[in-house]
């Protein structure tokens, strides 16, 4: 069974580098298909005049009125995903269709997609609530003076090992930052041991995990946050407003600021792990900001520090900053949200090579129970590229030939050239 996953991950792998090899042949041709683009244009112009009558009847609704002159207008101010709600068929279907979200679409096509950034906004004026906690209390003190350093009674080793593996068997599989052994071995052994200190970045990365462990466990087994008309929520644990692991993701917040302007692995491994906690608790633009600052220490940390790719720490850094690739283009290919411009550096890191897979089956946890996450994120990673390549083709022709051209009612002439 084994053999063969194995063998199922690398025909995707394989079709996945066919697929990335196909569209460098075709941007290898666009420029030499140039000018045969223009000659196209040129002819699609006149046989488009013949048959702009066709055209017109077509655009119209039921009720015989033409689509909304802004409809056309807002291509300009939409990303590449929300210009779908523009195509005729689909913006007919959903106007005609009665449902509530329809009357959003005058919005959008009026503000484009900063009035989706808007809404959100709305949604959440206010931060995560801070009143919560984890009861504590000072360890060290009486032989030391001050101590900074704590202890969770509540947080037992059965808690912390129920969460840890509820983290690395959920959302450090999507993307793999952490070495569960590393984790397990050197920071939680140690913190055990001598407590949670103030400006200690393992202290802050450990209680992100144990939240983002809490929360993925009570996702599945916990009660549903509602129930309307007997029929309980998909969503399960907490509350919108105090999402499961508030308390412990508080614990980390308050000890973030010490080690924030790091920028070390550690800083990134955190701030990656905050936002991974902010997004799965629906806080979208409060992931976007961690998420930038995660890439901002990235890009300092590639840039200015010595670096061997072939070791256990260079491997670690190259999962860091492909994880900041991925959650930073989420919101910048939908959202249009600005790009800090790490993804710059593609050319310089490698891709990951993820030397303690290579010792699963030692280890006690078999290869089952990994999923071949390696296999999947390097899969995340070619997609990523692939469908950044498309955005860039689609906004170059959408700059290049206007989409809301009266002659031309077909796919930009790039966009075809290039597929």
């Amino acid at each position: 069974m084994a053999a063969r996953k194995d063998k199922t991950m690398v025909h995707i792998l394989d079709t996945l580098t066919r697929l990335e090899n196909k569209f460098d042949n075709m941007s290898i041709s666009n420029a030499a298909n140039s000018s045969s683009g223009s000659d196209f244009l040129s002819g699609t112009h006149n046989s488009s005049s013949q048959s702009s009558g066709k055209r017109t009847n077509e655009r119209k609704t039921a009720s015989g009125h033409d689509l909304p002159t802004e409809m056309r207008q807002s291509y300009q101010h939409l990303t590449v995903p929300h210009k779908v709600i523009l195509w005729p068929s689909i913006y007919l279907h959903l106007v005609n269709s009665g449902i509530h979200a329809a009357t959003d679409l005058q919005h959008i096509l009026q503000e484009g997609t900063s009035w989706l950034i808007k809404q959100e906004m709305t949604k959440h004026p206010d931060p995560l609530p801070s009143d919560c906690g984890l009861p504590s209390y000072r360890i060290g003190a009486a032989d030391e003076g001050y101590s900074t350093r704590t202890a969770f009674p509540t947080l037992t080793v059965q808690l912390i090992h129920e969460y840890t593996d509820a983290y690395f068997n959920t959302f450090n599989v999507l993307y793999p930052i952490l070495n569960q052994d590393a984790f397990l071995n050197d920071t939680v052994a140690r913190l055990m041991r001598d407590g949670y200190a103030d400006g200690d970045p393992g202290a802050v990365l450990a209680l992100m995990v144990f939240a983002l462990g809490q929360c993925a466990k009570e996702g599945v087994f916990g009660k549903p946050i509602s129930v309307v008309n007997g029929v309980p929520s998909g969503y399960r644990g907490g509350t919108v407003e105090r999402p499961p692991g508030i308390e412990i993701f508080n614990e980390a917040r308050r000890r973030l600021g010490f080690v924030v302007m790091l920028c070390s692995l550690e800083n990134v491994q955190i701030l990656l792990l905050q936002a991974t906690y902010l997004e799965a608790t629906g806080r979208h633009l409060d992931f976007w900001r961690s998420t930038v600052a995660a890439s901002m220490a990235c890009q300092v940390l590639v840039r200015c520090h010595p670096l061997d790719w072939a070791t256990h720490e260079g491997d670690m850094i190259k999962r860091a900053y492909w994880s900041c690739i991925l959650s930073e283009d989420l919101y910048h290919l939908d959202l249009d949200l600005p790009q800090t411009g790490i993804h710059t550096l593609e050319d310089e890191v490698p891709l990951p090579y993820f030397q303690e897979s290579q010792g699963q089956n030692a280890s006690g946890r078999g290869a089952d129970n990994q999923s071949y996450f390696q296999y999947h994120f390097l899969a995340m990673i070619a997609l990523r590229r692939l469908i950044a390549r498309i955005h860039s083709v689609i906004h170059e022709s959408s700059t290049t030939h206007p989409e809301s051209s009266d002659d031309y009612g077909g796919p930009p002439v790039p966009v075809i050239t290039e597929m």
